[in-house]
């Protein structure tokens, strides 16, 4: 792209500097004459098949008409001028220009009919060539967490005319939104919130081709497709097991879980049991004729944001049948007794070995707290044990 617009400026330039020569024998012809003031500091402001010449006016103030000239004095514009006691600033757009470099003229009068000398500048105008040469902005990687998605993206060079980069994905109430990021060449990060699960995120990359344009122009829309939903196991739970880790730095067999929150019921044997070794160290609650245990609870607490969420665990072994043990969440800080889970969100009664899988999945409409995890009271039979290797938990559409 840089090299499609040096050669373009390179010939121009050339061009420019016979003409300059040119001008000076014109003007010393005929001998002395007077001569009104020129077009100063005159810029060529790229755009779409378009150009906005601009120069200023210092130090005459008896001009009134400015003519500017291209295609080879080809083509013209005449531009009447209202000097103030300042600086002017005039600014002129030309339109319909074909995608190429051009000379501009500006040549000044007064009133009397006195001519300035010539002021040149070059520029280009840029089109459908330029714009489809254009490459999107590489991502390194798109990372969903909860209530927000991460895009990582590659370093550009900033001399490569990258303006901005404009983001549009469906967000989880239910709108689309239709964003403008600034870019910045290394190491650049952008953080959208709420993005839904199983939606569409599209960008494109703007490009303004050099720090006059007037234009940007724009890539074709790249699609990334997420997934059906987002696994939050890890981000979400601290300590989601396989295995679990023990907070109380102990080697023997049974220890108190790290990162969950427990009760003095649950505590009563440990919270964590290593019978197959640390490596398979599993989340418990159980009583081996050393019970009872009343409404023994292992949960943690989270706000979620809106959505529909599926947990689950995975079940390593029930010794015996379990008396009354659930896998619940519930509005809060806690999780319910067992003689009140009618009063959580969603539950699963554990019993035995015939389902090792465990899910539940809720739906809330507004950011929430809500408590998850293991609720249980174990005194008849007086042996029962329940043993989890991990959970899991997701986002869903």
């Amino acid at each position: 792209m840089r090299k499609y617009i040096a050669i373009l400026l390179l010939s121009a330039a050339a061009f420019a500097a016979c003409r300059k020569q040119d001008d000076y024998k014109k003007y010393l012809e005929g001998g002395e004459r007077l001569y009104t003031g020129k077009a100063d500091s005159m810029r060529v402001h790229p755009g779409r098949n378009r150009v906005q010449v601009s120069w200023l006016l210092i130090a005459d103030p008896k001009v009134s008409v400015s003519k500017l000239y291209w295609n080879n004095r080809k083509d013209s514009a005449i531009i009447p001028i209202n000097r103030t006691k300042g600086i002017d600033t005039i600014r002129y757009m030309v339109n319909n220009l074909d995608e190429r470099v051009y000379e501009f003229e500006v040549v000044n009068y007064d009133k009397a009919g006195n001519i300035s000398m010539i002021s040149r500048a070059n520029g280009l105008s840029y089109g459908q060539l330029y714009e489809t040469s254009l490459l999107n902005r590489a991502y390194e990687s798109i990372i969903s967490r909860l209530g927000k998605t991460d895009i990582k993206w590659g370093d550009v060079d900033s001399a490569d005319g990258l303006h901005s980069i404009q983001i549009r994905y469906a967000h989880t109430n239910g709108t689309t939104r239709d964003t403008i990021v600034e870019s910045i060449s290394e190491q650049m990060v952008t953080s959208l919130p709420g993005l839904a699960p199983n939606s569409k995120l599209e960008y494109r990359t703007r490009y303004l081709p050099d720090t006059l344009a007037i234009d940007t122009f724009l890539t074709d829309w790249q699609l990334y497709q997420f997934a059906p939903e987002l696994d939050l196991s890890v981000e979400v739970f601290k300590n989601p097991g396989w295995p679990f880790r023990r907070g109380d730095g102990g080697d023997s067999r049974f220890g108190k879980i790290a990162d969950w929150q427990t009760n003095a019921e649950a505590d009563r044997n440990g919270t964590t049991d290593e019978m197959n070794g640390a490596g398979s160290r599993y989340l418990t609650l159980w009583i081996w004729d050393n019970g009872p245990i009343t409404n023994g609870k292992i949960w943690q607490t989270l706000t979620l944001p809106p959505g529909k969420y599926r947990m689950e665990a995975f079940q390593q072994n029930i010794d015996g049948t379990l008396q009354a043990t659930y896998f619940a969440v519930a509005p809060g800080t806690t999780l319910p007794d067992v003689e009140q889970i009618g009063t959580a969100i969603a539950s699963k009664k554990l019993t035995d070995n015939s389902d090792k899988h465990h899910i539940v999945t809720f739906t809330i409409t507004e950011p929430k707290t809500v408590s998850l995890g293991f609720v249980g009271t174990f005194s008849n039979p007086i042996y029962q044990t329940l043993r989890v290797e991990g959970v899991k938990f997701f986002q869903s559409n």
